[in-house]
């Protein structure tokens, strides 16, 4: 039988829902909780189905109660009773999937609804774990002072709120309202709640809602060129096909006529903003038309490590290498036949979209 879990610190509130939600005992049964960290020995002593929880709760709080579920169990759907927010940005949090709100003080019947929308996993409004993006939103509504430790991957970023607004972020390099539009975005993030904000400048100066919906915009436009991208590498690798084979003209050896192709795939790649070839030996042996910012750059220790590292972890000869640098570029170091290219990319660009261009281009020219 599904187990719910129900988290408030009004004792007398908790019975009146055990018994309203009482005609269900044959769908699922109720386990309840008064705070943060009651509810935590809950869920690691049984496993529970749905989450439902009050954000203002005594010895730990709601938000921090989030935050544990978000790191140690982010598949368990969750119903908050609070106050939302702003009509658009409730939109905007529907369509990314994040958790369901029911207003205080409590209808029994909309509970009902929400609970069997959670308990399945058809429903349209089922929602599961919950996102970066929803748990800022909740600190905006309680006004919450807190540092956030983010961890995406093997990204770690730090968000400082202050009274519900995003004062100040950091992410690498990066600082303050770019960082936090990058952050705000990801999704399936880890995430890790100081009660105390460490930062006292606001050097974002942004209202929380509308930060939302800009790193919203950003995502979408993001998804859409990525999207859009992707369509048009077929296209364009028929065209590189079709404009080599015009161009091609009678070489001395298959190393020259790897080489001519290699340089003219990364020529016209609108992905790649500079390269650089090397031989076998790591000499340079071509590189981009224009003046390259990588012609002193030697990969020979580059490669040396990533070779030794692949070995050392029986991972088998590594296909490439990706390395973050100043100003958002991205620099792609790979072998292709019997060179080592290294390419400085444009901002954007995944280093898996250039892979699949220029094996795709040689390929197909090859075969062709």
């Amino acid at each position: 039988m599904k187990k719910i879990l129900i988290v408030d610190d009004e004792k007398s509130f908790l019975l009146s829902l055990k018994d309203g939600l009482s005609v269900h005992n044959d769908k699922f049964q109720i386990v309840t909780a008064e705070n943060g960290r009651e509810a935590i020995e809950v869920l690691r002593s049984a496993p529970i189905d749905l989450l439902v929880t009050d954000l203002k709760l005594p010895v730990m709080n709601g938000f921090e109660l989030l935050a544990w579920t978000s790191r140690h169990q982010p598949q368990l759907p969750v119903i908050v009773m609070s106050a939302f927010g702003t009509p658009e940005i409730e939109a905007r949090l529907e369509k990314m999937d994040t958790l369901q709100f029911l207003d205080k003080p409590l209808d029994l019947q909309m509970l009902e609804e929400g609970i069997f929308n959670g308990l399945n996993a058809g429903g349209k409004s089922f929602i599961r774990g919950i996102t970066l993006a929803t748990f800022l939103q909740l600190m905006k509504v309680e006004k919450k002072n807190c540092t956030l430790k983010v961890t995406n991957s093997n990204q770690t970023a730090y968000l400082y709120v202050s009274r519900g607004e995003l004062i100040d972020a950091e992410l690498g390099d990066q600082s303050g309202l770019d960082a936090a539009l990058d952050i705000v975005g990801w999704t399936g993030a880890e995430i890790e709640m100081d009660g105390i904000c460490r930062r006292q400048n606001d050097v974002i100066k942004l209202p929380m809602e509308h930060l939302l919906i800009e790193a919203f915009k950003r995502k979408d436009e993001a998804a859409e060129l990525e999207k859009s991208y992707l369509e048009d590498v077929d296209e364009r690798v028929d065209g590189f096909i079709n404009d080599l084979s015009a161009d091609s003209k009678p070489v001395e050896s298959a190393e020259n006529s790897n080489y001519q192709v290699l340089e003219k795939v990364l020529t016209r790649l609108v992905s790649v903003q500079e390269y650089s070839i090397f031989d076998q030996e790591k000499v340079l042996v071509g590189k981009s038309p224009k003046t390259s910012s990588l012609d002193e750059v030697d990969p020979t220790v580059f490669d040396a490590f990533l070779t030794d590292l692949a070995e050392d972890c029986d991972f088998g000869p590594y296909r490439y290498a990706t390395f973050n640098g100043a100003n958002r570029y991205r620099y792609l170091l790979f072998h292709n036949q019997q060179f080592c290219v290294l390419a400085k990319l444009k901002p954007g660009v995944q280093s898996q979209q250039v892979i699949k261009e220029v094996e795709g281009s040689i390929n197909r020219y090859i075969n062709g």
